[in-house]
């Protein structure tokens, strides 16, 4: 599980490999697309922060429903 969910965040906030390899808007992560939005907003900061926290909302639920998982899993891996 521990795995899983460090698989799932890192594809969630990488960056510098989607921009190399993606093509077409529809492929592209939401860092990506907090990217073109700053590029276009350039002068709103406030909206582009909080598009900023609404992209992180999905990753911060998912690590408060699996802490559980990530304590047993480094409690576990400590004591073997």
């Amino acid at each position: 599980m521990t795995a899983a969910l460090f698989t799932f965040l890192r594809a969630w906030s990488d960056f510098l490999f989607a921009l190399t390899l993606t093509s077409t808007p529809e492929v592209r992560p939401i860092t990506l697309g907090i990217y073109d939005y700053i590029n276009a907003n350039r002068e709103d900061w406030s909206a582009v922060m909080a598009t900023a926290v609404l992209a992180s909302i999905p990753a911060a639920l998912l690590l408060i429903f699996a802490q559980r998982y990530i304590a047993s899993g480094a409690i576990n891996g400590a004591i073997k």
